[in-house]
């Protein structure tokens, strides 16, 4: 971590993760799915597609905002959570998948988030950085009326980012590392 960056003691350490750990390094990942919530507490919205503007967060979403730099928390920007971790989760509790319900604006699919703590990543066109894993807060139970939501997603919670270019972001869009993004485009030689 950087002098200038932030500890928060709702992280969640690497080592304790529960999510999607893939026994290769190499993964294809992609957006299942967009959230957004336009008001705090009120339900998501499905999209298709959302506008992502770099330190400012998502379009329509009640995190968007001026700066959250400014703010000393850009891990407020956008947030990520594994449809595989979510289909563990639903099958524990006995219920339907419930990725509307988590609080978190993109779903994704065959990306291990913990592979994208502390390094830059595209969703589509968009760059990102993994900001910090996180635990759900108390709040979400209540919410999302989910009975046992909190500890289902305990140590699996997922990803907080903060956005660093501007661009839309699409259901299906891949998501890679920027490394692995940026040997993809270059031309052969």
């Amino acid at each position: 971590m950087s002098q200038g960056e932030k500890a928060f003691t709702w992280e969640i350490p690497p080592e304790l993760w529960r999510g999607v750990k893939f026994p290769s390094p190499s993964w294809q990942g992609k957006v299942l799915s967009l959230y957004i919530a336009p008001e705090p507490s009120k339900p998501m919205v499905a999209r298709s597609e959302v506008r992502a503007f770099a330190d400012r967060g998502l379009e329509g979403d009640r995190f968007f905002r001026e700066s959250w730099k400014a703010a000393n928390r850009p891990d407020k920007a956008v947030s990520l959570i594994e449809e595989e971790t979510l289909q563990a989760a639903a099958a524990e509790l006995g219920t339907e998948t419930f990725g509307d319900k988590t609080r978190r604006n993109i779903v994704t699919r065959g990306v291990p988030l913990v592979e994208l703590l502390d390094r830059e990543f595209t969703i589509g066109g968009v760059i990102m950085r993994g900001i910090r894993l996180f635990e759900p807060c108390g709040h979400l139970e209540k919410i999302s009326k989910v009975a046992g939501i909190f500890r289902a997603l305990e140590h699996r919670s997922g990803l907080k980012a903060a956005i660093l270019s501007d661009g839309v972001i699409r259901v299906d869009d891949p998501i890679a590392l920027r490394e692995e993004a940026r040997l993809a485009t270059s031309p052969s030689l």
